[in-house]
């Protein structure tokens, strides 16, 4: 994700009341196309828009995942998706992140978020100018929310952690590779080429 900004910061727990007017801003903040807005321990954080090199890698996981998933029934309705909110009702989070799998069904909405605990699997590719946002703060909020699997691709350093088997708020399992290996996602059955994935 690109870089962030927090727009405003409250003290302590957020209560469903706060919750729900920073997520009334966020809905009526207008922003170029290429913005996003999340919501996390009571602040209101603004991504800018993308590099070229960011939207590149995403673009290759999204097609990879597609093509791994593709003709299996176990993944049957599945949507590879980028660009919605997945909000955490009971958590009061609300992230977007850059690939995401979740049930195709859960679009036949007319809000503008899924349920956080539909995801199967979430990833970032990391900013130049924030890291901190998705090695740090959603490596916070990705286990609260219940999400199985989170990839971070990091082309500042050539490298991806995957993160899974969320407990107690925290991802216990981790393995790290480097750009030009192939990456196994658990519970998935098969890995991601990462040969062709460039650095910043």
């Amino acid at each position: 994700m690109q870089g962030t900004r927090g727009l405003r910061h409250t003290m302590g727990n957020m209560d469903r009341e706060e919750f729900d007017r920073l997520t009334a801003i966020a809905n009526s903040v207008r922003t170029p196309s290429n913005y996003k807005i999340e919501i996390s321990d009571g602040t209101l954080v603004m991504m800018t828009g993308p590099s070229g090199i960011h939207e590149f890698i995403v673009r290759r996981l999204r097609m990879r995942i597609e093509q791994g998933i593709a003709g299996r029934a176990e993944w049957a309705g599945m949507a590879v998706h980028g660009g919605i909110d997945v909000l955490d009702d009971t958590n009061l989070i609300r992230r977007n992140p850059d690939v995401c799998i979740f049930p195709e069904d859960d679009l036949l909405t007319v809000e503008n978020h899924v349920p956080a605990a539909d995801l199967r699997l979430a990833a970032e590719v990391v900013s130049r100018s924030n890291p901190e946002n998705d090695w740090e703060a959603k490596l916070r909020d990705y286990p609260r929310m219940g999400i199985p699997v989170y990839l971070i691709v990091d082309p500042r350093q050539g490298t991806i952690a995957v993160n899974s088997e969320p407990k107690g708020g925290r991802y216990t399992a981790r393995a790290a590779f480097a750009f030009g290996q192939d990456v196994p996602l658990p519970g998935f059955d098969f890995s991601i080429t990462t040969a062709d994935f460039p650095l910043y």
